[in-house]
């Protein structure tokens, strides 16, 4: 929750333009770009597909997930950026209807300009949207910053970041909007962590209506205002 003492920047706490097009990629069962201002990824989704023996799964479906970055090089921030990918969409794709076999996430950043991880997330939920594999429910990120003298901006942009003294990744259900992931670091007082997590869970309905609209336009290029 905002309090009176919170401090804010002008559109502060608006999130970015997002814009959207699907099967992008043909090798795919599908495949979306998505662009959060001008932070864009690309990801393919395929799937339910033939799984390895060591994997196969009897009552769920296996979900992996490679991530790849703009210059082609991997380090452990790449094995981090997996690993919260895939543990925010396992519960999403674990329904037995597929079990015993798998589902592939490939997501390429394209250009980082601010919460890449939020944007990975989102654009991995579109591309799973909109291949038809079912899912138990889909889920949205949100990306927050509070700065050095205690102001908070949503879903900053590279610039901002510099001002950051903490940040906040928060994934939510689209069920009742409670959190699936967090992935949080910097210093913050628990009354700060409360009014992030109230502003984001509010900011991540607009996510949602941006999912719907992606959904009812499959063949078109969708932005968050059209």
């Amino acid at each position: 929750m905002v309090t009176d003492s919170t401090k804010t920047m002008p559109n502060s706490l608006n999130l970015r333009r997002m814009v959207c097009e699907t099967n992008v990629l043909s090798r795919s069962d599908c495949s979306v770009a998505l662009s959060q201002g001008a932070t864009q990824v690309m990801v393919a989704a395929n799937g339910p597909a033939e799984v390895k023996f060591k994997n196969a799964e009897s009552e769920n479906c296996h979900l992996e997930v490679q991530y790849r970055s703009n210059a082609g090089q991997e380090d452990i921030q790449h094995r981090l950026m997996e690993s919260l990918i895939k543990r925010s969409f396992v519960r999403v794709v674990a329904t037995p209807a597929f079990c015993r076999s798998a589902v592939y996430i490939y997501v390429q950043e394209m250009t980082d300009r601010g919460g890449l991880l939020a944007c990975s997330i989102n654009a991995s939920c579109l591309a799973l949207i909109t291949s038809g594999v079912e899912l138990n429910f889909t889920v949205a990120a949100v990306h927050c910053i509070m700065t050095e003298d205690g102001a908070m901006i949503l879903d900053p942009d590279h610039k901002q970041l510099k001002l950051a003294r903490s940040s906040f990744t928060f994934v939510f259900d689209s069920i009742g909007k409670n959190t699936v992931t967090s992935y949080v670091h910097g210093s913050f007082t628990f009354e700060e962590y409360e009014q992030v997590v109230s502003v984001c869970r509010k900011a991540v309905e607009k996510i949602f209506d941006f999912y719907r609209k992606v959904s009812q336009n499959i063949t078109k290029v969708v932005t968050d205002d059209s």
